[in-house]
């Protein structure tokens, strides 16, 4: 009896530990809960628009910065001169678009006065030429009238001409002054991208390069991380997630500060993605790793959240471990 009463308590512990397992798997949702969470920043390579050598760093390594504060300058000389040089030519170009607007109004007065010409001899040929007094003309002045007529008239054909070509060759300089315009406005801008500043609130990571360095355009130089926007990566086991959704209230315990500072985020979106560093190329699919167990467990699937309330007495840095519980609704 004794064995038997042995033996039954062994199995209904079994039983009842199973169960509690079992309960435990499938109401884990209720409590959606990890500790397998770390820190995610936007994590930039700095880089200079413009080559050149770098004349003056304004930064440290770990130098905290703000938004639009100089980080370093390239040597500025040869982009001064490439600005001054097609903002001469800019400049030049727009005095010469002055004087061909001045010539064809020149043009248009000088058309105006031959027309005017040519209608007064056309009226003095019709007077002459009537019949009441065409007797007392000499043939010899209606003749040399008519020739000076034809003679104006080709005059007057000839300025409207001319004024053709001019407001073509005004158009021309206009096509002109815009490629001019753009270049100066071009080497105005590598003139100011002379000087780097910090593209949002962050701070330098991996500054080694001092005065006189060669910089490369769009080359990295050093990292900015930006602390402007931080989250969260949480990896929750798929069971846990059955009532997560986009705006789900988050309580973040950074190992590094627990028991001392907690953290409120939101959760961004409901696409759980699975392995979402590997991807397909070309195609961009996610790559999902399956293997076989002999106990079928429930995958990891990365939850991003974004922290709301960051405190610079209390710094998140990349890479930082955390605790994550998500308030469902």
């Amino acid at each position: 009896m004794k064995k038997i009463h042995k033996k039954f308590n062994f199995a209904t512990l079994i039983f009842a530990t199973g169960g509690v397992i079992a309960l435990g798997y499938l109401t884990t949702y209720w409590f959606p809960v990890t500790d397998n969470a770390f820190v995610v920043e936007n994590t930039t390579s700095l880089s200079s628009a413009v080559s050149g050598h770098i004349q003056e760093i304004y930064v440290q390594n770990g130098q905290n910065v703000k938004a639009g504060d100089p980080i370093l300058r390239i040597k500025p000389e040869k982009y001064k001169f490439e600005y001054s040089g097609v903002k001469a030519q800019y400049d030049q170009a727009l005095v010469g678009l002055q004087v061909i607007a001045a010539r064809i109004n020149v043009t248009k007065l000088d058309l105006k006065a031959a027309q005017d010409q040519l209608e007064r001899m056309k009226y003095e040929y019709k007077q002459k030429n009537d019949p009441a007094v065409s007797k007392g003309i000499p043939q010899i002045e209606l003749k040399t009238l008519e020739y000076n007529i034809k003679s104006q008239a080709d005059i007057v054909a000839s300025l409207a001409q001319q004024i053709v070509l001019e407001q073509t060759e005004l158009k021309q300089a206009q096509v002109g002054i815009q490629t001019l315009k753009a270049a100066s406005e071009k080497a105005a801008l590598d003139l100011e991208d002379t000087l780097v500043v910090a593209p949002a609130d962050g701070y330098i990571q991996n500054l080694y390069l001092g005065a006189g360095s060669s910089a490369v355009a769009h080359v990295g130089l050093f990292k900015f991380v930006d602390t402007a926007n931080t989250y969260i990566q949480a990896n929750f086991n798929e069971t846990d997630l059955a009532n997560v959704h986009a705006g789900d209230e988050v309580l973040i315990f950074p190992r590094t500060y627990f028991g001392r500072k907690v953290f409120h985020g939101v959760v961004m979106s409901d696409n759980w993605s699975v392995e979402r560093q590997h991807i397909i190329p070309l195609v961009e699919n996610q790559v999902i790793i399956s293997q076989n167990h002999w106990l079928n467990l429930p995958q990891r699937l990365p939850v991003q959240i974004k922290v709301l309330d960051n405190d610079k007495n209390y710094q998140l840095r990349p890479g930082m471990s955390a605790y994550v519980y998500i308030r469902t609704k």
